[in-house]
């Protein structure tokens, strides 16, 4: 019983609560800093490697801490332990279905390109049930329910 009460801080259980090292809100949104980080069983390099990321700007979600490690969750539901050096503040979102594009935030809005499920674009606003998001040098808006990642409570 010690071990699981132990673990239990690291859970994330509570929406929004701090992290025990950093401070921050668990849950929350970062992205991939680099080229290449391995996704590890455990907090430590002790730990066997689960999972090798090499996509830079993928959107992770923070859901425990210990020390410098940070667990976080991927787009596809994967939760592994990644070193804090590998990851950046900045919001990214990652299109799950394929989607328009629009130049405002509703249905009928002109759509300035079409995203293919896996396209990864920085997350910039919110408005309702629409992301802001920056892909390829275009900027525009996309259904929440699109894309994973993103957290609107940054932009309030």
């Amino acid at each position: 019983m010690a071990v699981v009460s132990a673990l239990l801080p690291l859970s994330g259980a509570q929406a929004n609560a701090p992290g025990p090292d950093s401070r921050l809100p668990i849950p929350r949104f970062v992205s991939l800093a680099v080229d290449e980080a391995y996704g590890r069983h455990g907090p430590s390099t002790e730990h066997r490697v689960d999972w090798i990321y090499q996509r830079v700007g993928l959107p992770l979600q923070v859901v425990g801490e210990s020390g410098p490690w940070r667990r976080v969750r991927d787009p596809d539901g994967a939760e592994v332990w990644m070193h804090q050096q590998n990851l950046a503040p900045r919001q990214t979102v990652y299109v799950t279905a394929p989607t328009a594009l629009r130049r405002a935030p509703h249905e009928g809005s002109a759509p300035l390109a079409y995203l293919a499920a896996g396209v990864v674009g920085g997350f910039t606003g919110c408005d309702g049930a629409w992301r802001r998001m920056t892909i390829a040098g275009r900027v525009g808006w996309v259904r929440a329910d699109a894309v994973w990642g993103g957290e609107c409570a940054a932009f309030h």
